[in-house]
């Protein structure tokens, strides 16, 4: 878990009154903190956990920490080497004079742990809370690319978009019964904290319908994009993506005092939508289901049209009542956040995809897959998926709803081969799509070589690329799925993508489920769907 610039810590950074410079130490390169003469995220969390005071550095790895070369271990050595890795910035390099021989007490050696490789499960049921140390900070990796993009002036007629403030109230449903509560906000840009950790206490409250106390306080989201919820001492939430679609939390899963899971909620105007569920015919011979929800502001005779938000995996987006008993995303928690702020509703659109052919109708023929799941993805009809798409959803939701046709006003969304199909989706239809989220993304199917030849068809300089939000995380088989994910944001970048245009987010406790999708779905409403 990672702390910011506000709680610097004074650290053993000039020995035997030298100055201390982070470069290359002997072998290892500057940022190389684990000294595996590689430089990784590894490296970042490593510095991060140092920060927090789980691990200590030795001099040689606190020397090669100091990577912005200002004397001085903190957040903003994270940030660099996430930043060098994502090759947004070079590392910089500066001739030294070799250090003196650190000391006995300044020599331990630092294992990293290995990142567990689990296959993901469904959420856990609550257990008994332990009462362990907490991390106290998290160990994300920040988002690598925070810069609004400039809108570009549409050619056509766009859906209004009203100015949404920055400065929101954030809930917090006390249903552990905490004895305090303290809100900790961070930017995890520039290491900015509001507050020393734990954070501000917060006292003012309401009384939920349950007898719960709901604690609230208001968050400059322009500033802060990061909160834990904590109880001061040894209980915490995971870090927590703040936004412009953000509103109420309470804890959704206890099992770890370190990072318990939350869920969403909109505090004002919850369930005051339109839920329909419709089918249409799919090309291979049977009708999808499709739901359809309107928000509460919604006008079908109204001039303004509404833009529309698309879907994958409708079966799991929407609460108990309209998914089959699926659940979990909970999207609309998340618009009508957005709407309370002061944003105007959007239409969701969710295609079904809880069939046995979700693997072959979500994954794209691109090329060879990779041999390990070649088998399992023998069959890859992600291109008619894609026209079902444009050519059969679209005109009927155009048709039979005030949905703006504008390429800036609609939007494309996946999770793992849903995140896949989104990002083939938005790329191939960048005339029709203003704006793609790529949760957990299966880019992992394909080689580089297949990605390469598939890349090359696309001019990233374009004015009409869409913005591109990706997510993953780094627990089970996000782990698996994250190298692939930061191969991905490189070659984009490399290729002419615009750092702009890109919104990396990587939750290094992220798991490949609905509850971490549905914490991060409101950073993609936030940033993807506001211009």
């Amino acid at each position: 878990m990672k702390r910011v610039t506000a709680i610097l810590l004074s650290l053993f950074l000039i020995f035997g009154g030298m100055q201390v410079f982070a470069r290359s130490y002997n072998e290892y390169k500057n940022g190389d903190v684990n000294m595996d003469k590689n430089l990784t995220i590894k490296d970042a969390t490593l510095i991060q956990r140092h920060i927090v005071h789980l691990v200590t550095l030795t001099g040689e790895q606190a020397q090669l920490a100091d990577t912005n070369l200002d004397g001085m271990v903190n957040i903003m050595d994270v940030t660099k080497i996430q930043k060098v890795v994502a090759q947004i910035e070079e590392m910089p390099i500066e001739e030294t004079t070799q250090p003196t021989t650190p000391t006995a007490t300044e020599t331990q050696t630092i294992t990293e742990p290995q990142t567990t490789t689990q296959e993901p499960t469904t959420l856990p049921t609550e257990t008994q809370t332990d009462t362990q140390e907490p991390t106290t900070l998290p160990t994300e990796t920040q988002t690598l690319s925070t810069a609004t993009e400039t809108a570009t002036t549409p050619t056509e007629a766009t859906a209004p978009n009203p100015a949404v403030k920055s400065k929101i109230d954030i809930y917090f449903t006390n249903n552990k019964n905490w004895s305090k509560v303290h809100f900790f906000l961070y930017n995890s840009q520039t290491g900015d904290g509001e507050k020393a950790w734990p954070g501000t206490q917060i006292t003012k409250y309401t009384t939920n319908d349950y007898s719960e106390k709901t604690y609230f306080s208001t968050v400059d989201v322009d500033k802060y994009d990061r909160i834990i919820f904590n109880n001061g001492s040894n209980q915490q939430t995971v870090n927590i993506p703040v936004n412009k679609a953000s509103s109420g939390f309470f804890i959704s899963d206890s099992s770890n005092s370190k990072g318990m899971l939350v869920g969403t909620y909109a505090n004002t105007g919850a369930d005051g939508g339109k839920i329909t569920k419709t089918y249409l015919k799919y090309p291979s011979g049977y009708n999808k289901k499709i739901w359809i929800w309107t928000p509460a502001d919604y006008q079908a005779s109204s001039a303004d049209k509404f833009k529309t938000v698309y879907l994958m995996d409708g079966q799991n987006l929407f609460d108990e009542d309209h998914s089959d008993g699926y659940g979990g995303w909970e999207v609309t928690d998340a618009v009508e956040s957005m709407m309370s702020n002061g944003a105007r509703g959007v239409i969701i659109v969710g295609i079904d995809n809880g069939n046995s052919k979700r693997d072959s109708e979500l994954t794209p023929d691109l090329g060879k897959v990779i041999p390990q799941y070649a088998n399992e993805f023998s069959s890859r009809t992600g291109k008619q998926f894609s026209e079902f798409v444009v050519n059969t959803v679209m005109p009927y939701v155009q048709k039979n709803y005030n949905s703006s046709p504008a390429r800036v006003d609609n939007s494309i969304v996946g999770s793992s081969s849903g995140g896949l199909e989104a990002f083939y989706i938005g790329l191939e239809n960048k005339d029709k799509f203003g704006s793609i989220g790529a949760l957990s993304p299966a880019f992992l199917l394909f080689d580089s070589n297949v990605w390469n030849s598939y890349l090359a068809k696309f001019d990233f300089t374009a004015e009409d690329i869409p913005k591109l939000y990706i997510y993953n995380g780094n627990v089970g088989l996000e782990n698996e799925l994250y190298p692939d994910v930061i191969s991905m944001n490189k070659r984009l970048i490399s290729g002419g993508y615009s750092p702009d245009k890109i919104k990396l987010s990587i939750e290094e406790n992220g798991e490949h489920n609905e509850a971490w999708w549905r914490i991060v779905f409101p950073e993609f409403l936030s940033w993807g769907i506001l211009r």
